[in-house]
């Protein structure tokens, strides 16, 4: 409980701080304003600020122990590793010093199920990182890295033991944040990247009925090799034709009413939870989890502003999750309808940092089944936030661009006999693509 006290007051400072940053260098620092950076050499610089990727890469577990009941007591037994490949999505960020990506599983390999146990399942889930490069990113040389992710992970297991059906055995679901290390490659056209993986804490319990539990103990090492593709967004623009791009592209939509216009927005969000919650920790000790998490799609739509450079737009996510062991099952169900304002506070060659506050219409749902007696609870509130992140914008005149946006509700919840279920997750978006209604047909 310490350890997660600490969690949320470090995430939560953290926040603040990102804020506090971009609000003092907007105020302290004269950022390079898109229209500024109007000649082939600036441009160069600014094109290159941030290169987008897709590519996969193979993620390689390398098992743990687990223990189990028999007659005598409890016995230990290894698992194995497994294999994931992944589809990833990144982009290099800061002239190739940085490198913010997600990596979503599509299958798993090479699971062995020891001889002690009916099934074992230990899976890794959605990762999201952050990757650092003392040397930037250059075409042609290796280039070392350090690194943080965060992602779930979840272990469950079934004893030998007859007529005990895998629905009814608990899967233990942690959030972790592995610390990487390794290297890329860069080429024209493909970035190699190999890593190595190590989580600090990785002793858990596993519950091997509703009171008894059992150590679990994963290795703290995993390794990934992969390869990505280059994403060509900037349309040539470090070049003549860019310098007339930049110094033209404002007054072209300006002369065409289209500085201001309506933009649509669509990318997948990540979420981990911040909170535990009263109700689960006193009823169900043995399911006293942290939330697998989850991937979905992020929809957004609003209005662009640009004398003010903000925007006053809506968006709408639906998360769904659940919990299961031992004759019981947990369903969350969150709908959040949110009204998000937000200033962007300068712009450093390209990188425009933004905060602002968000009113959400929350409809939540929560469902709590023991033995097939089910008990459902709901809320409707309207609840205040906090929206940060940045665009990538080469220029204001743009016709699309790429977003990244993380959302924050604190204290989000619901009342489930008198004790909190809570749904104050940090959702995270990290590639959202943006579409400026309009401008397109401007151009023309």
């Amino acid at each position: 409980m310490e350890a997660l006290l600490n969690l949320t007051a470090t995430l939560q400072r953290t926040i603040f701080t990102i804020a506090a940053c971009a609000v003092l260098h907007s105020v302290s620092v004269q950022a390079q304003t898109a229209e500024k950076d109007t000649t082939v050499e600036r441009l160069k610089v600014r094109t290159s600020f941030a290169k987008s990727y897709f590519g996969i890469d193979a993620f390689t577990t390398t098992g743990g122990t687990t223990q189990y009941l028999t007659p005598n007591g409890l016995s230990s037994v290894d698992f194995g590793g497994t294999t994931s490949p992944r589809i990833l999505l990144g982009g290099t960020h800061f002239w190739g010093h940085a490198d913010f990506y997600v990596s979503i599983p599509v299958a798993q390999f090479g699971k062995k199920i020891p001889a002690e146990l009916a099934n074992v399942s230990y899976n890794e889930g959605v990762e999201t990182g952050a990757r650092f490069f003392p040397w930037a990113i250059k075409e042609g040389k290796l280039r070392p890295f350090v690194g943080i992710a965060f992602k779930g992970f979840s272990f469950a297991q079934i004893s030998n033991e007859p007529n005990k059906p895998y629905t009814t055995v608990p899967s233990v679901a942690k959030t972790t944040f592995p610390f990487q290390a390794g290297a890329v490659y860069a080429t024209k056209k493909v970035l190699f990247q190999a890593g190595l993986n190590y989580q600090r804490r990785t002793d858990f319990q596993y519950p091997l009925s509703r009171t008894q539990y059992g150590a679990l103990e994963v290795s703290p090492w995993s390794f990934n090799v992969g390869l990505s593709y280059w994403i060509n967004s900037n349309g040539g623009l470090a070049s003549k034709y860019g310098e007339k791009y930049m110094k033209m592209g404002v007054k072209k939509l300006q002369s065409r009413n289209r500085l201001n216009c309506w933009y649509v927005g669509i990318g997948p969000s990540s979420s981990f939870e911040i909170s535990k919650s009263e109700y689960i920790n006193d009823k169900y000790p043995f399911l006293k989890q942290e939330s697998p998490g989850s991937l979905i799609p992020d929809i957004a739509a609003g209005r662009y502003f640009h004398k003010a450079d903000a925007n006053v737009g809506v968006s709408y996510r639906k998360l769904g999750y659940g919990m299961s062991g031992y004759g019981v099952h947990l369903n969350y169900e969150r709908r959040s309808y949110t009204f998000e304002t937000y200033k962007f506070l300068g712009d450093y060659h390209g990188f425009v940092p933004y905060v602002g506050p968000t009113l959400a219409y929350e409809d939540l749902r929560f469902t709590d089944t023991d033995n097939g007696v089910s008990k459902s609870y709901e809320a409707k509130k309207v609840a205040l936030g906090v929206i940060f992140g940045w665009d990538i914008r080469i220029s204001r005149s743009e016709t699309w661009l790429l977003r990244t946006n993380l959302r924050y509700t604190p204290n989000l919840h619901l009342k489930a006999e008198g004790k909190k279920v809570m749904f104050d997750q940090m959702e995270f978006n990290f590639i959202q693509f943006v579409w400026m209604v309009g401008r397109r047909q401007a151009w023309k």
